[in-house]
């Protein structure tokens, strides 16, 4: 009975520590904060990421972290990037990492059934789950395909979305949840790692 009892004991108290875990996390951390977000949507036989989504590749969604400014001889971007001043390219080398960090997610789809996904504050919440895990709210957005102005012989595009976050810390992982706009569901789950320097 004695055993059982500080067994009883042991396990509230693991518990009680989880929270305070948690909690201490936050307060090393700070706050997450969403700066911005911008998102294109471009062919799929056109892919810009390199390592990312293409009309030949499998998977329907990727995403990647960036925490500090890649090295200037890293390929990031294919030939089929538009590369301009303002540009996805230019923030994510230049990017002042020592607030905050970028996330990048690309979502594949048929053209006729169109959508982005976007930062949210709807659903989920943005904050610290780990000493160096960050949870991320997504929502999924239909779009109307008519708004895109594609050409007739595009049968699937991709809508590439890069979204900077301000932060005390610099996560390791990022676990990014899907949500459905309207109803709220999670429809999806992944996780990014930041991608190094080469």
């Amino acid at each position: 009975m004695k055993r059982r009892a500080l067994l009883a004991a042991s396990a509230a108290s693991l518990t009680s520590l989880t929270g305070c875990l948690g909690t201490v996390r936050r307060r090393v951390s700070g706050r997450i904060d969403m700066d911005h977000a911008t998102t294109v949507f471009h062919p799929a036989d056109e892919p810009w990421f390199v390592g990312g989504l293409s009309a030949a590749s499998r998977g329907t969604a990727h995403t990647d972290l960036f925490t500090e400014s890649p090295a200037d001889v890293d390929d990031l971007f294919t030939d089929h990037y538009p590369k301009r001043e303002q540009s996805m390219d230019n923030d994510v080398r230049n990017d002042d990492y020592s607030n905050g960090f970028l996330l990048l997610f690309e979502a594949k789809m048929p053209v006729e059934e169109a959508y982005s996904v976007q930062p949210t504050i709807l659903h989920g919440e943005l904050a610290w789950t780990g000493w160096d895990t960050v949870s991320v709210p997504t929502v999924r957005s239909p779009r109307d395909p008519e708004s895109l102005s594609f050409d007739d012989d595009v049968e699937a595009i991709i809508a590439t979305t890069l979204t900077r976050y301000e932060a005390e810390a610099t996560p390791s992982t990022a676990v990014v949840t899907v949500y459905d706009e309207e109803t709220g569901d999670r429809i999806g789950r992944h996780t990014a790692t930041p991608r190094r320097r080469s």
